[in-house]
């Protein structure tokens, strides 16, 4: 008899981000092993950006479940332009995951601009104050509605909510209590000490951790997709035997058909995709090039960076102004997001790609999702990180170089040994990489699940 899971994914097709392709892949595999597999996440244009080209991702027989997502500040926007009766813009934040933008028209001044000032202060007090853990905290009621109805219908044997989104966690929770069903708590990235959430006041701190522990005691297993992370779950959650570490994989087939976009006889093409934001920003390939073109201007021509998926707008001034500084524009080219079944013959069709993980604190235990999606492209990698759980997979399966964050002078012999041969290779250790196959890293999550599934019917 098969085995039923509800998976809680706010990122989940058509939102576009890596982060949509862990419990898609879930989905995929765990099929394959006979379980029957339900979704629960966000309405269709709730959290953006989307791709609706994704929903062909969605294996057949998976069933989804969608709760809307409420957002108080674009009723209140509508509500001020209906009594106004004339156009008001609406500020925005940036966050690891945004909620879709409305439409804006052109200010009104001067109440257009104080509208747009208390906007701005309304979203610095929701996302510091009030928004906790993060950005989809409204969504947890209607999102636990709605999963009740899953449950009802569905009858699934365990739950499974993964995170980022934090908030997934506190739905898988509640729906755990309600419903009487295990609950496995799956960690993409930490929710507390993680590098992307270092803006996090230290009060908050305090809460986010005493809110993280309150909610993962209930959970029957705990998943991270590093061991370096695993431990500090473990540490941070009290220990015990519940602490798995299942990292994320790759498809070999799944660039099988992608056509790949390439330049013939032209620069070396280096292209990264994904957003510039935060801590991630990789100003060091702007020096490195910079530097080399100095003594070598002929070089200006002969590789180019290609970015794909946006920048955060103080990033892209500083780049602008390193640009300028080296007169190097011609060599690099950024183009906003574009569609992911773009993205991936662009990747297919580089000589290299990048790929720059966050830094900070926890980042030696850091191992992007797109990783392996590279992995996947089949490409040479070129990955900007501190020495840790990303590097030593990039080096021990011979997928490329690793640079150190800020060490121009080992990017600069990289760029020269590319520039000097022609074009980047490298031999990929395959036996090495075999671990890291989906099919295989989703046979071990099967296991977990399962043995959660006996625990808990013998309880």
């Amino acid at each position: 008899m098969s085995k039923r899971i509800l998976i809680v994914a706010a990122e989940f097709p058509p939102v576009k981000g890596i982060g949509r392709l862990r419990p898609l892949k879930f989905c995929q595999h765990l099929q394959a092993l006979g379980w029957e597999c339900a979704v629960l996440t966000v309405e269709i244009g709730d959290v953006a950006p989307i791709d609706l080209e994704t929903l062909k991702e969605i294996p057949l027989g998976v069933q989804v479940y969608r709760a809307r997502l409420p957002k108080p500040k674009a009723f209140l926007v509508e509500q001020v332009k209906k009594i106004l009766r004339r156009p008001i813009t609406q500020s925005s934040h940036t966050s690891t995951i945004s909620t879709a933008a409305q439409p804006a028209d052109e200010p009104l001044r001067p109440l257009g601009g104080m509208i747009e000032k208390a906007m701005a202060w309304w979203d610095h007090i929701a996302k510091h104050y009030v928004l906790i853990p993060d950005d989809l905290l409204l969504w947890k009621r209607s999102a636990v509605h709605r999963g009740l109805e899953a449950i009802a219908s569905f009858r699934p044997d365990v739950i499974l909510a993964t995170a980022p989104c934090f908030t997934d966690l506190l739905v898988g929770h509640a729906l755990s209590a309600r419903a009487g069903v295990p609950w496995v708590a799956d960690y993409r990235d930490l929710w507390t000490g993680d590098v992307l959430r270092e803006w996090v006041p230290k009060w908050r701190q305090v809460l986010e951790l005493a809110l993280e522990r309150h909610v993962l005691h209930s959970a029957s297993a705990i998943l991270a997709v590093s061991e370096p992370k695993t431990r500090v779950l473990s540490n941070r959650l009290g220990g015990g035997d519940r602490f798995y570490t299942l990292t994320n994989g790759y498809d070999e087939d799944e660039f099988d058909a992608v056509t790949p976009e390439v330049t013939m006889n032209g620069p070396i093409r280096v292209v990264y995709a994904g957003r510039l934001f935060k801590n991630r920003r990789g100003y060091e390939i702007m020096e490195a090039v910079g530097e080399l073109v100095a003594d070598r201007p002929d070089l200006k021509r002969a590789i180019r960076f290609e970015y794909y998926g946006g920048i955060e707008p103080e990033i892209k001034k500083t780049i602008d102004e390193m640009l300028d500084h080296f007169s190097i524009r011609e060599a690099f080219h950024f183009s906003p997001d574009v569609p992911y079944a773009r993205s991936k013959a662009l990747q297919k069709g580089a000589d290299a790609l990048l790929l720059i993980v966050d830094s900070g604190e926890t980042s030696s235990g850091v191992i992007p999702g797109k990783l392996f999606e590279y992995m996947a492209a089949g490409q040479p990698i070129l990955c900007i990180a501190t020495p840790g759980a990303t590097t030593d997979i990039i080096e021990r399966g011979g997928l490329g170089w690793s640079v150190a964050p800020g060490d121009i002078q080992s990017l600069q012999g990289i760029l020269r040994s590319w520039l000097d041969s022609g074009r980047p290779a490298v031999r990929p250790n395959r036996a090495y990489l075999q671990q890291f196959e989906r099919s295989s890293i989703v046979t071990r999550l099967s296991e977990v699940l399962s043995g959660v599934i006996v625990s808990d019917r013998r309880s």
